[in-house]
């Protein structure tokens, strides 16, 4: 009996395209036969006997305040914000040549992991470390300063230590 249900069920999908496929013609039939509008019969009307009512002025106070209204005296006023310069981050005196990039080189980041990217940077490349820091799911990034000044973030996986710090 479930096999027979199955089998019902099963041609009744198999059915259903050809369905589509007999009746669409019909269809296209009778759109085509619907008569084009009138162009005289086609402009707007207006529709007589409607009519938004005017305000009337009550005494009762509005809501909300008019914009050019003084703050309330429990704010406090805005305050100028002064910008201070922010120090430059000091290298930590560890230098880095960029590497295990089979000859692509990497990409020097604003942000750890999904920042913007900043600059392009070449394999052999060497640079300052400014600072070091574990990404969790994302290893370790390396805070570098490039020798024109640029500062961003690569991945440890290509931040090699150089021959002179080896030493």
């Amino acid at each position: 009996m479930l096999n027979l249900l199955k089998l019902l069920v099963v041609v009744a999908l198999l059915g259903m395209p050809l369905l589509v496929i007999t009746t669409l013609p019909r269809l296209f039939e009778l759109a085509g036969s619907v008569p084009a509008p009138n162009s005289l019969e086609a402009g707007a009307t207006a529709t007589p006997g409607f009519r938004l009512a005017d305000p009337t002025p009550t005494n009762v106070r509005a809501r909300f305040g008019n914009l050019d209204e003084t703050p309330p005296p429990t704010l406090a006023p805005a305050v100028a914000a002064t910008s201070a310069a922010t120090p430059r981050p000091t290298a930590t005196g560890e230098r880095i040549t960029i590497g295990n990039t089979g000859g692509r080189g990497a990409i020097l980041r604003a942000e750890p992991v999904s920042g913007r990217p900043v600059a392009t940077l070449h394999e052999q490349q060497v640079l300052e470390v400014i600072e070091r820091q574990t990404v969790p799911g994302s290893g370790v990034w390396v805070h570098v300063r490039t020798p024109e000044g640029v500062e961003g973030w690569v991945t440890g996986l290509v931040a090699l230590p150089t021959a002179a710090s080896l030493r």
